[in-house]
């Protein structure tokens, strides 16, 4: 694929969207804020995959805020999952399936969490793998909140290294913005105004956007504006645009006006959806139904979207939906200047999403490697779990990853469930034991193999002689 053009095309094209469809049904899940499910959606599978592409070519895609749940952890706290609605979980998958291939082969080979062909085993082997090389001490830990805590601009600006397209980069910042729209019932301690003049301010901007955009008819719109960037400035667009005569101006026109109404439309549905719960508390069913088309009969530019998310949103400019597609690559691309300032260190690091383990060979460097693993976070505005942080030795009974490692051996299996049951009972059950490949441990099994040999050698001579004292004693 050419990342000079070939993203954001990959993205809108129908077949592509259907593979992402496929994917998505696969996973199943509830409906979003819209209340599509996913079998409403395939109702008219193509006639919805055609109409989605047309509004990713033309601009005029937005996603919508997202369902919201708390989820129990075993721990006793809770994690807030997300649910997309269909045509954006769709949308989602198809901009993972074109990016991945950008950036996996960049990423480092000790992070195993959320990548194709990695998994949970693969993470555990390679924790072994420094075991056997002769580590016998692993710090432990797990970066706190990582997926609410990802900042918006450093995130981009790592993505901006390898994506140049600013349309891919402009749906990036909105799927990001999505998760700070209304995000919960709080509202801003200095904003002293009431839902009223909130309404009324809303309607004021868009209007007043709206109108602002029918005046600059020459004014490119799309998803190139949406991030602040400059229009016509993605790879594949046009540098300057060429003089129109009057039939394609009063095209540009009428464009420009109906676009302006959808895009409102879109933005009220996303404003009175949101706000739902708070609108109900002050105004009758009559009177929202009035509003709500008020609203989507006005006219508004991609503008007024911004002014709601920069006005009313809690927009700290961090944190990305948990549940997302595009989440576990989004922290993996993130955390991936960490991998390497620890490597070039040489650290044994071996990450799976949140969770990582760096093996050393002293009680010092191990200490050392957290304090550094501690100030490289830092640079990435992230901070360690201090209750998730500890150094133990091998022959500790570490668990890592739901896998308990034996205290002598190379090996590791899931942990039992029963925390009571007793070491080697738990090790007899272990049904799927990992144990380090004899390439990697060969040398180690060699030195053993020949002590062994010559201490046997040693006690066989010694038994011999006692053997022959004793039978001669007997004769006499």
């Amino acid at each position: 694929m050419n990342n000079r053009t070939g993203i954001f095309e990959s993205v809108c094209d129908p077949a592509n969207l259907m593979t992402a469809w496929k994917q998505v049904r696969t996973n199943k899940g509830a409906a979003g804020i819209d209340l599509v499910t996913i079998t409403n959606f395939e109702r008219a599978l193509q006639a919805n995959l055609i109409t989605l592409s047309g509004k990713l070519r033309d601009g005029r895609y937005y996603p919508m805020p997202a369902r919201k749940f708390e989820l129990k952890k075993s721990n006793g706290g809770t994690r807030t999952l997300a649910i997309l609605t269909v045509e954006d979980r769709i949308v989602q998958r198809a901009m993972l399936n074109a990016l991945e291939p950008f950036f996996e082969p960049a990423f480092s080979p000790v992070s195993f969490g959320f990548r194709p062909g990695r998994n949970v085993q693969m993470a555990v082997e390679q924790l072994l793998a420094y075991r056997a090389s002769g580590d016998v001490y692993v710090l432990g830990s797990d970066i706190s909140d990582l997926f609410g805590s990802l900042d918006h601009d450093l995130l981009m600006e790592q993505v901006t290294a390898r994506i140049r397209d600013k349309r891919v980069l402009a749906l990036l910042r909105m799927w990001l913005d999505c998760g700070q729209v209304f995000p919960t019932e709080e509202t801003d301690a200095s904003d002293q105004r009431s839902l009223t003049e909130r309404l009324g301010d809303y309607a004021t901007g868009a209007v007043n956007a709206a109108v602002g955009n029918l005046l600059e008819e020459n004014t490119a719109y799309g998803y190139g504006q949406y991030g602040g960037y400059p229009p016509n400035q993605f790879y594949g667009a046009a540098t300057a645009d060429a003089p129109l005569d009057q039939a394609a101006q009063d095209e540009l026109r009428r464009r420009a006006r109906n676009e302006s109404l959808k895009r409102l439309g879109r933005d009220g549905a996303l404003f009175l959806l949101t706000s739902a719960t708070k609108v109900r508390r002050y105004v009758s069913p009559l009177t929202l139904t009035i509003a709500g088309a008020t609203v989507l009969a006005a006219a508004a530019y991609p503008m007024a979207s911004r002014l709601v998310r920069e006005k009313w949103a809690r927009r700290n400019g961090t944190g990305t939906l948990q549940g997302g597609s595009l989440s576990p690559l989004l922290a993996n691309i993130y955390l991936h200047p960490f991998d390497l300032a620890l490597q070039r260190h040489g650290l044994h690091l071996a990450r799976y999403a949140d969770d990582f383990v760096i093996a050393a060979r002293d009680e010092q460097s191990a200490h050392q490697a957290l304090e550094l693993a501690a100030r490289e976070l830092q640079r990435l505005r992230l901070t360690l779990h201090p209750a998730k942080t500890w150094i133990r030795r091998f022959d500790q009974n570490i668990e890592w990853l739901g896998y308990r490692f034996h205290p002598h051996l190379v090996a590791a299996a899931p942990a039992p469930p029963d925390e009571n049951l007793p070491l080697a009972a738990w090790w007899r059950e272990a049904k799927d034991a990992i144990r380090q490949a004899p390439a990697q441990i060969a040398p180690a099994a060699t030195k053993i193999g020949e002590r062994a040999k010559t201490e046997a050698g040693a006690r066989w001579q010694q038994l011999k002689a006692f053997a022959g004292r004793h039978l001669k004693g007997g004769d006499k």
